[in-house]
């Protein structure tokens, strides 16, 4: 009997090094830091503009697997919620155009759902690398390949900053117009991302 169980327990420790030894990933997080800002850069017939959203006051937290077989980050249930209403296009008349124009009052908050990014080094200084997200705007989901900018600081943070062209009707909005039409918003905006992340093993 003792050598049944000894036979059991060694198996069962054998087993539990293997699983430990062969899983790929590993669970981690990054809680978003405050001073992470957005912004959307645009063009009309007469000049350009930019609306800025410069803090991220939420405290939203990226819940990642780091799997060394696919050598990607992927996400879980990690979004950044961005109010609406936050956008400041530096001239009131163009701040409000710009929030009619996103359906405020239907639509309060822009998200970025974070799906895959490339693994970086723990020492990167400027490393590119690119992830997939969602961006969901006016119950419209767009997908979208980012290429970001990672660098690594100090206290086991990380900055990424990243671009992307999106147009206003891909997600089944006009761009602003005033003036009667006289002035018109070029369909082509570019949103800017400046992420700041606390890491968490």
């Amino acid at each position: 009997m003792r050598t049944f169980f000894f036979i059991i327990s060694f198996a069962f420790v054998v087993n539990a090094a293997f699983i430990k030894k062969s899983a790929p990933y590993s669970l981690a997080r990054w809680v978003v830091e405050k001073n992470s800002s957005l912004n959307i850069q645009g063009e009309t017939n007469i000049n350009s503009f930019q609306c800025d959203v410069t803090e991220y006051l939420k405290p939203d937290t990226l819940v990642y697997t780091k799997n060394d077989a696919t050598k990607k980050l992927s996400f879980t249930n990690s979004c950044l919620s961005i109010d609406i209403k936050r956008f400041d296009c530096h001239n009131k008349y163009i701040t409000e155009d710009f929030r009619s124009a996103l359906k405020v009052d239907e639509n309060p908050s822009l998200k970025i759902v974070f799906l895959t990014i490339d693994q970086f080094s723990n020492a990167s200084n400027n490393e590119v690398v690119k992830g997939i997200v969602d961006i969901q705007l006016a119950h419209v989901t767009k997908r979208a390949e980012i290429e970001y900018t990672v660098k690594n600081l100090p206290g086991n943070r990380i900055q990424m900053n990243g671009s992307h062209i999106f147009n206003f009707s891909d997600f089944n909005l006009k761009a602003p117009k005033k003036l009667a039409g006289l002035i018109k918003t070029r369909d082509e905006i570019k949103v800017n991302f400046q992420l700041f992340f606390k890491s968490i093993p």
